[in-house]
């Protein structure tokens, strides 16, 4: 527990609490004076908050939560609960002042200090996906909301959860549902693409090298001479979740060969400078995700290129358009807007400008950088 300090005497140390696991807050409770006050540095993972406990009058405790900034600052508290003197602690506020918040952090914050009852009548918070999950000793579980009420005698809940708070949880379960199954499916078929992978003949010990009579063997140049790639499925490539493996499987069959075999559209050709480009959307398997209603895959744009010294084509992952998932994104599918993102011209990007859609005689325009051949 974090370093306590007080300004209500010696008798506090000398205290053994009955009800809740912190010595010093329940002692507040039962002998403090009005005004007094004991307060707490965040555990690990907290360490910018100051959990500070007032008598309010002999009925009440007020919790403050204060923010210690990184120049070790210290800003006005928030207040976030209170304990009155049947030990029923109230949130009334998420206390939230950075990226840590919500009240299902600020239960389970408190609980580090000790604000929770003794013995086996503890309950556990937990995050998962979208969501604060809180379980109580006997099998109850909710969504932390701003307002809940938890008897710290009994480490159960002293009111009833909102409906917003049971829309909440009800969502968030059922994510965590989804996304558990597609754990589970894309699992299964890792396994057995690593299986197939095994019985070719390839090494999955995910080693880069290995001494062997003295020299260094670079083991995947040489398990890549040694597969018997008859057994491994081209669309492995979209199983394994090993990228090594991916990157193998598409050494040895090739983008081209790859693409080729998966349903794509070519939505935009441009000659620049000399230099074909297509814009491919491609209907990408989805092994992972096997949800009803769900078709098994999903769209990737992908911006082919010539290579002008070798003639070959080259592949680049494009964001989908409008997609906010790759942070700054294309605003159309085109070869132009791709070349964009690609070369990182934010000012396109960011819609400052868009003459670039419009060009000259030459096939210039004012904005758009083409790219240049490296010579």
């Amino acid at each position: 527990m974090s370093q306590t300090k007080s300004l209500i005497g010696p008798k506090m140390n000398d205290y053994k609490a009955k009800y809740i696991s912190n010595d010093k807050v329940e002692y507040l409770m039962e002998y403090g004076k009005k005004y007094q006050t004991v307060f707490f540095k965040g555990e690990t993972g907290d360490r910018y908050s100051i959990y500070v406990f007032t008598k309010r009058n002999k009925n009440t405790i007020d919790i403050h939560q204060v923010y210690n900034t990184y120049s070790h600052d210290t800003e006005s508290g928030s207040y976030v609960g209170t304990i009155n003197k049947d030990y029923i602690m109230q949130i009334v506020n998420n206390g939230s002042h950075y990226w840590r918040c919500g009240t299902g952090d600020l239960i389970r914050q408190l609980d580090k200090q000790g604000i929770c009852p003794r013995g086996d009548k503890t309950y556990k918070v937990r995050y998962c996906r979208k969501a604060y999950f809180m379980r109580t000793h006997d099998g109850n579980e909710f969504s932390p909301w701003k307002g809940i009420k938890i008897d710290l005698k009994t480490g159960l809940l002293a009111n009833k959860p909102t409906k917003m708070a049971k829309e909440m949880y009800k969502d968030a379960k059922e994510v965590d549902r989804i996304q558990r199954k597609r754990n589970y499916t894309a699992n299964k078929e890792n396994t057995k693409a690593l299986e197939r992978y095994r019985k070719a003949g390839g090494d999955t010990s995910f080693r880069d090298s290995i001494w062997r009579d003295g020299k260094r063997i670079d083991l995947i140049d040489e398990t890549l001479k040694t597969i018997d790639w008859s057994l491994i499925p081209m669309d492995d490539v979209f199983r394994h979740r090993n990228a090594t493996l991916r990157s193998n499987i598409i050494e040895h069959y090739g983008m081209n060969a790859i693409l080729a075999k998966l349903d794509h559209v070519v939505v935009d050709e441009e000659t620049i400078d000399g230099r074909p480009y297509k814009l491919l959307d491609v209907t990408i398997p989805d092994f992972s995700d096997n949800t009803p209603g769900f078709d098994g895959s999903y769209k990737g744009l992908y911006l082919e290129m010539i290579n002008p010294s070798t003639g070959e084509s080259h592949f680049e992952g494009i964001p989908n358009a409008n997609n906010s998932d790759w942070g700054i994104g294309l605003k159309e599918a085109t070869v132009k807007a791709a070349l964009t993102w690609r070369d990182n011209d934010i000012a396109v990007q960011l819609g400052h400008t868009d003459s670039w859609r419009s060009t000259n005689a030459k096939g210039e325009s004012d904005d758009y950088i083409q790219p240049v051949v490296l010579k």
